[in-house]
């Protein structure tokens, strides 16, 4: 797919504060009100990391939430431009160039499921946005993390007096079903969602298709994922994102891009996924 920039913009925008959720999770919040106005529900911006060189290379966050002229980022700092990121201080200038991908489709009718696994809570507080405002009442939020610590916390993916059903898991039991949050999957299902939305490692977004697929029940008819890949450019040109998708029997190169981030997971090449290396080491 040919990357679309009509609505991408480079915008420098102003820092308003930097928050430690716990667990290692940041949120940062900015002001950037072209991007604020235009992103929509999984679409991602490019940051640029301080003003130097180093490092060269934009990295991408989804924008997770939008509200006036500002913008939040839901991320961790484990390399080098992330911990840049989380050094930022309120009035600091912050780079960005966006929106860009493919977002989610949007349905107007519920119930609607969110799976988020880890950093997969990213794109879910604008998406539950857009759907409350689209008439869709009943939505569930699967939210699973390593342990408690680094759950986003649930009271953040609803928007003031529009609550959404939560339930969480975690894979040492400190908080909710002990357990990965695909084991939440089965009990979801029987309330017959419409849609279903995933975000999280790749790892945990095929065991939610393979865990859907075992169910034996009929899948939503919107079932998309924001699948992760190591993305240089943001915008189709470096080609370092590519992912393996499913043309009829055949597996085909897409990039995680522009024809992503979202993709709808019955076109994934899961096994094929599978065998790449994560995106943190690619």
């Amino acid at each position: 797919m040919t990357a679309d920039l009509s609505r991408a913009r480079l915008e420098v925008g102003e820092v308003l504060v930097v928050e430690r959720l716990g667990g290692g999770l940041l949120e940062l919040v900015a002001r950037l009100p072209q991007l604020a106005a235009s992103a929509t529900p999984g679409s991602f911006a490019q940051l640029r990391c301080g003003a130097g060189t180093t490092p060269l290379l934009r990295r991408p966050f989804s924008v997770a939430w939008t509200q006036d002229d500002t913008c939040g980022f839901i991320f961790e700092a484990v390399g080098v431009g992330t911990r840049i990121l989380s050094a930022l201080r309120p009035g600091d200038p912050l780079d960005s160039l966006g929106p860009l991908g493919h977002g989610f489709t949007l349905t107007s009718e519920g119930p609607a499921v969110c799976v988020s696994g880890g950093l997969g809570c990213a794109p879910f507080p604008l998406l539950i946005g857009e759907l409350r405002r689209r008439g869709v009442e009943d939505i569930i939020v699967l939210n699973g993390a390593r342990t408690a610590a680094r759950l986003y916390p649930a009271e953040r993916f609803a928007h003031p007096g529009l609550p959404v059903t939560v339930a969480e898991a975690t894979d040492d039991g400190t908080r909710g079903h002990h357990g990965p949050v695909t084991e939440l999957l089965t009990t979801a299902l029987r309330a017959h969602p419409s849609a279903l939305y995933a975000c999280g490692p790749n790892p945990m977004l095929n065991a939610v298709m393979s865990t859907l697929t075992a169910s034996g029940m009929e899948l939503p008819s919107v079932l998309e994922a924001s699948l992760e890949a190591p993305m240089g450019c943001g915008f189709g040109t470096c080609l370092g994102c590519a992912l393996p998708m499913l043309d009829g029997e055949r597996s085909v190169w897409r990039l995680c891009c522009t024809d992503g981030p979202v993709m709808p997971m019955r076109d994934v090449d899961w096994e094929g996924l599978s065998a790449l290396p994560g995106a943190d080491v690619a």
